[in-house]
């Protein structure tokens, strides 16, 4: 995955790659400090990219109308705001230029790789304080989730001890077998492929010593009186 990072502050740049390292294994970074090298980036005939991740107030901002330019000139790269406004009619008036999220700085590190996989993979993420998104250009036919839709995948296991050998991304996974999804609807949803889906899955019975999927999603649980 090629990922162009877009922001005027390193430290937000490097905390990106930090979070989405963890979810990818093989992800190549690109960067850009203000909106000037930003669109020449995106005008140049260079490796084609899978997702833009960009602040709104860097040097060079010019208004909408130029994130929309930007949009129009990087697709179908999806394209996701990360941004200190968390005004809803800023948020609202953003979406409205068809980016393909709107996730404030505030967000939990967690959540926020989430979503980086959601619009990595098509979806498209509106934050819960804005409403009324229907006259907002999201491209048919992209998936709209909502803040109020989203959960930290594996949450419910934090507080049990048995799962404390567990990665987060095996956590996860296991979550996800909980709720009965197949090893492909897991990779889905994940952004994972099936092969990689197999091996969390058989590192996660190992680390149970489960014998089954049902075995260890009931260890889960707290419903195997073991």
């Amino acid at each position: 995955m090629r990922v162009l990072l877009a922001d005027d502050h390193s430290i937000i740049r490097n905390a990106l790659k930090f979070i989405l390292q963890d979810l990818e294994a093989e992800v190549t970074f690109e960067e850009a400090r203000e909106y000037p090298s930003l669109e020449d980036r995106l005008a140049a005939e260079g490796p084609p990219l899978d997702m833009v991740v960009m602040d709104l107030q860097m040097p060079g901002y010019e208004g909408l109308a130029q994130i929309r330019r930007i949009v129009e000139r990087a697709a179908p790269t999806p394209i996701a705001v990360f941004s200190m406004m968390e005004a809803v009619e800023d948020m609202r008036a953003v979406l409205r230029q068809g980016v393909r999220a709107f996730i404030p700085k505030s967000t939990d590190e967690a959540l926020i790789g989430t979503l980086l996989k959601l619009v990595a993979g098509g979806g498209t993420y509106v934050p819960a304080q804005v409403s009324g998104i229907s006259d907002c250009r999201f491209p048919p036919p992209l998936k709209v989730v909502l803040a109020t839709d989203i959960r930290t995948i594996g949450e419910d296991f934090d507080d049990n001890p048995r799962l404390s050998d567990l990665t987060r991304r095996q956590r996860e996974v296991l979550a996800l077998m909980s709720q009965g999804l197949s090893n492909l609807e897991i990779g889905n949803r994940l952004g994972l492929n099936l092969s990689t889906v197999k091996t969390h899955v058989t590192g996660i019975l190992k680390a149970l010593d489960a014998g089954n999927r049902t075995q260890a999603v009931l260890m889960a649980r707290g419903l195997d009186h073991g």
